[in-house]
């Protein structure tokens, strides 16, 4: 199948591809700057959700404060390891349903606990990220030009491509 077939289909998949593939590369250059000790120790991690007092939901509030930053270090750990993991799935386009599901909460999490008390474009830019998250798991947008077109194939009834 050439390139141009991927973009020239009824569904109009390969369109999603290109945004698909952008937030991917963003998410891996976002995981790879934390790959640092400051952040996998923990200590930015409590920097940035400092201002989660003012987080809308009490219940979020309360995991940020008494889950998240007295285990700063894992979560240091599971933030940038899990946002280049979601990474390489969308710009591979393997198991995309998959990571965009785990994206989508990643940048929910985000939203509510740094964007909204931080405020200014951070709260748009996740609002976008989540958006098109969820347009990657309606729309199985690894089909087109990633391989859970390829997985599809071979397993035609798995709901996970």
């Amino acid at each position: 199948m050439s390139l141009w077939n991927h973009f020239n289909q009824r569904t109009y998949l390969g369109y999603l591809a290109i945004p698909r593939i952008a937030v991917g590369y963003f998410f891996i250059k976002v995981g790879w700057a934390k790959l640092n000790p400051r952040f996998l120790s923990g200590q930015l991690l409590v920097a940035q959700l400092g201002r989660a007092a003012s987080d809308p939901i009490s219940w979020h509030r309360d995991f940020i404060l008494h889950t998240v930053i007295p285990h700063a270090h894992l979560f240091g750990y599971l933030v940038c390891f899990g946002e280049i993991a979601i990474g390489v799935s969308l710009v591979l386009g393997c198991l995309v349903r998959v990571s965009s599901c785990f994206g989508a909460f990643h940048n929910l999490n985000i939203y509510l606990a740094i964007a909204i008390p931080n405020g200014g474009p951070m709260v748009g830019l996740n609002r976008i990220y989540i958006i098109l998250h969820l347009m990657f798991v309606f729309a199985s947008a690894g089909r087109s030009l990633g391989l859970d077109g390829i997985l599809k194939k071979r397993f035609p009834r798995s709901w996970l491509f």
